[in-house]
């Protein structure tokens, strides 16, 4: 690993066929990235896995070695590519080899261990998060998690729902401060319900018809005593927040990826799929990708969003000369010194929204924001923005890449707001350009 992980280390290799080999995870025999020098220009990276004393290998894509175009795997992505490679591997040969022992006996802990992997397959973050929760809640639990799918009905789901609440209901402060809220419970419930319902669908044939109706009364969502707290900006606090960002980092990297988050209410994981391209200068607006939630099997069209031309204008590092399949934003990536400080190595796509809470709040203490505020704000007050400015609620849902229900459950009150000043707008009025005449003048007219 010590002799590719750098630029500077690859540099000093020699040319050879074979690739320098890294182990990455599963020791001997698990995963492993190799570096492959040729005689001229860039290397390139090689995953490699044993599975079943059968190996694998696949090009992952070209080093970011000198001279490298633009998108070339850094050391750290190269890792993350090999590793999200092998688990779709793994994935491919457990579909082929478990589908028999699925058929034969699912239970709880199958359908949360196939719900895992296939959100990884889509978006590995959210698997994560996702795959965590289930872990701690669900497969802990092993009387629940053992319980045979054609056995479960709403009753074993309460009961599993009254021993996660017991256990959380303690009388220690220190404990009582671990519980789990109402709205964490409720996404807890939506990952179950959703690995439920899809076990249903791929065993159907061998499963009570009236299990999906157990499932949906089981998974019924707690009454959240307070609606989640929005963080709404007034104009000058994004200002405010914009020039921040741009302080901080004399490059502008971090403020473009702060105007832009402000100036379109895109969500951090769009914001890291754009594209150079996805920049229509001429036309005045920026294609935001579709977000990865949901089920569906085609991949949501983007989304065009106007931007002003003072944003365009303070953009224009992030596009203009640039390769249009580039990544439009980056982050500088750091590494320790031998003097055991940080300092910047190279710069890096937009990866994970974690990456940027250090510097977010530094702008909030800059910038002056309230205490707590998240960069998540710049959504809700796009939003909140469009239905004041009496946008129509669906054309809002639409360049937020979420649904007009959504809106209207979140965004209630400013959607009243709205309407009402529109109705305004319509009412009678006995002001001197709209009173109504006597009958004589209208006669007069007549």
């Amino acid at each position: 690993m010590g002799e590719i992980d750098t630029q500077a280390k690859r540099a000093k290799l020699a040319p050879r066929k074979n690739p320098y080999w890294a182990g990455i995870a599963g020791g001997r025999g698990g995963v492993s990235l190799g570096y492959r020098k040729g005689a001229k220009g860039p290397g390139s990276w090689i995953a490699k896995m044993v599975v079943d004393r059968c190996r694998l290998e696949e090009r992952l894509g070209e080093a970011d070695d000198k001279g490298a175009a633009p998108g070339a795997l850094g050391y750290k992505e190269a890792v993350s590519a090999a590793i999200e490679w092998s688990a779709r591997q793994h994935a491919t040969l457990d579909d082929r080899q478990s589908s028999a022992a699925a058929y034969k006996a699912p239970t709880v802990s199958s359908a949360v261990e196939a719900y895992a992997t296939s959100r990884l397959r889509r978006s590995a973050a959210g698997a994560m998060n996702a795959q965590g929760r289930l872990a701690k809640h669900v497969l802990s639990d092993t009387q629940f998690a053992e319980t045979p799918m054609k056995k479960l009905n709403a009753e074993t789901l309460l009961r599993w729902r009254e021993r996660l609440a017991s256990k959380d209901a303690v009388p220690s402060d220190a404990q009582r401060k671990t519980r789990l809220a109402p709205a964490t419970v409720n996404r807890l419930l939506n990952d179950l319900r959703a690995a439920l319902n899809a076990s249903y669908e791929t065993n159907r044939r061998s499963l009570p018809a009236n299990l999906p109706a157990e499932i949906r009364i089981g998974t019924r969502a707690e009454r959240v005593p307070e609606p989640a707290r929005q963080q709404l900006l007034s104009d000058a606090m994004v200002r405010a927040a914009i020039d921040a960002a741009f302080e901080i980092e004399e490059d502008g990297h971090f403020g473009r990826l702060v105007l832009l988050a402000a100036a379109t209410g895109a969500r951090y994981s769009q914001l890291a799929e754009m594209r150079v391209g996805h920049v229509q200068k001429a036309l005045g607006r920026v294609l935001v990708p579709g977000s990865r939630k949901g089920r569906a099997a085609r991949v949501k069209p983007p989304v065009a969003v106007p931007l002003s031309q003072a944003v365009l204008d303070r953009l224009a590092p992030a596009y203009e000369g640039r390769n249009p399949e580039a990544p439009l934003l980056m982050r500088w990536a750091f590494r320790r010194a031998q003097n055991l400080r940080w300092e910047r190595d190279q710069l890096r796509p937009l990866a994970h929204a974690y990456e940027a809470l250090k510097q977010w709040a530094e702008v909030v203490e800059r910038a002056g924001l309230p205490d707590g505020t998240i960069m998540y704000a710049f959504r809700h007050t796009s939003v909140v923005r469009g239905l004041r400015a009496g946008l129509p609620v669906r054309l809002v849902a639409s360049l937020h890449d979420t649904s007009t229900e959504m809106i209207e459950s979140h965004y209630a009150a400013f959607i009243v707001d709205m309407t009402e000043d529109l109705a305004r707008g319509a009412a009678l009025s006995f002001e001197e350009s709209g009173a109504v005449k006597p009958k004589e003048e209208m006669a007069n007219e007549v």
